[in-house]
């Protein structure tokens, strides 16, 4: 009879010492930053704001926004990264794009883009290094502002509008691979 309650105390003086020991196992384990990251949201909320940035990563980035409310606002930024900008809207959407790293002037980057009529496309290019893509595709009543700071290098842009639509690209491109293609 004496096993017994004395194998009770055993179990009860074990039980918190495996418990640390499992605790110290996990909370051990190292925190690695990945080279790479993937960010999907999608919003029936009108006027969402979707904010995909890469300009502090160092490895690739995956950026995929959805949004159905409309008059929504994409702020996308490319930048260390070799990144991928997926956003998709309804309609009366803003996207800001800014296409490199502000203080490095690197990226290369690729922009799909589709909205709905009466959407704004915003663009300032900062990527002195690397090939930045865009397909760009919107409904009537749209404008595309293309801009630049400082001369910018390979640029492709694909661009589909709407009919009483506006494309002003007006960045200054000196890449060996520029292509341009807009239809309305």
């Amino acid at each position: 009879m004496n096993f017994l309650p004395q194998s009770r105390k055993s179990i009860y003086l074990i039980a918190p010492i495996m418990g640390a020991i499992l605790m110290l196992s996990f909370a051990a384990q190292p925190v690695i930053a990945q080279p790479s990251s993937v960010q999907s949201i999608s919003s029936g909320k009108a006027g969402t704001l979707f904010d995909g940035n890469a300009t502090s990563l160092s490895g690739s980035a995956t950026f995929n926004f959805i949004g159905t409310g409309g008059n929504d606002t994409f702020d996308l930024a490319g930048g260390n990264a070799s990144a991928v900008f997926i956003a998709t809207g309804l309609l009366n959407n803003t996207f800001d794009i800014v296409t490199g790293n502000p203080s490095t002037g690197t990226n290369s980057s690729t922009f799909s883009l589709v909205s709905g009529a009466n959407s704004t496309f915003n663009i300032v290019q900062d990527n002195s290094n690397g090939t930045v893509s865009f397909s760009i595709i919107a409904g009537p009543d749209s404008l595309v502002n293309d801009t630049s700071i400082g001369a910018v290098s390979s640029t492709l842009f694909s661009i589909n509008l709407g009919v009483n639509s506006t494309a002003s690209l007006a960045s200054q491109f000196t890449g060996n691979e520029t292509t341009i293609n807009v239809v309305y």
